[in-house]
């Protein structure tokens, strides 16, 4: 698979910019394009910003990917450099995953509590009329699964797990976290 290593800057400062790797340009181009939900604020807000005055360069392809991920660090050595968030070659930092203590899982819950929640006090309360459009709209579709019938039981190999064909398929087989 070959890599290519893209600048994103404004016409009026070459200095500035994004640098970024793809192995596919033209998807990625799309992607910068429509994420409103960019995780990268800095990218989101100057597209947003020089909209009509941005270019989009290849600076080098057919590489690597370890070639592609050093050339972005040479020239992204820090992280906020630019329009980037990390520094070349690495991903922005993601809270995934990530072990929160449980006095910091308190103190959220806590600060989303009662008349702090945004849904605080929200009831949501259909008209007679769109009542009866939902009702409309829904009649004549059968269920997938007819009622008084059981769905397909499947076990998963690895733990033993028994469950509906669904479920299992998203959390077992070979996603079962003892499959390895």
């Amino acid at each position: 698979m070959t890599y290519t290593v893209y600048h994103i800057h404004n016409e009026s400062n070459l200095n500035t910019g994004y640098i970024g790797i793809t192995n596919n340009f033209k998807l990625r181009m799309k992607q910068h394009e429509k994420c409103k939900k960019n995780k990268n604020l800095h990218l989101r807000f100057a597209l947003e910003k020089y909209n009509l005055t941005i270019n989009k360069s290849i600076i080098a392809s057919g590489l690597d990917k370890k070639t592609a991920e050093w050339i972005e660090y040479i020239l992204r050595p820090f992280p906020n450099i630019g329009w980037n968030i990390a520094c070349g070659g690495n991903m922005p930092p993601s809270p995934k995953g990530k072990i929160r203590s449980a006095e910091y899982c308190a103190n959220i819950a806590a600060a989303k509590l009662g008349n702090k929640n945004p849904m605080f006090g929200k009831k949501v309360i259909f008209s007679e009329t769109h009542r009866k459009k939902l009702s409309a709209a829904a009649k004549g579709n059968s269920s997938p699964i007819a009622k008084g019938s059981s769905r397909k039981q499947v076990q998963c190999p690895y733990c033993n797990v028994v469950g509906g064909e669904g479920a299992m398929g998203r959390w077992h087989f070979n996603r079962c976290r003892h499959a390895n």
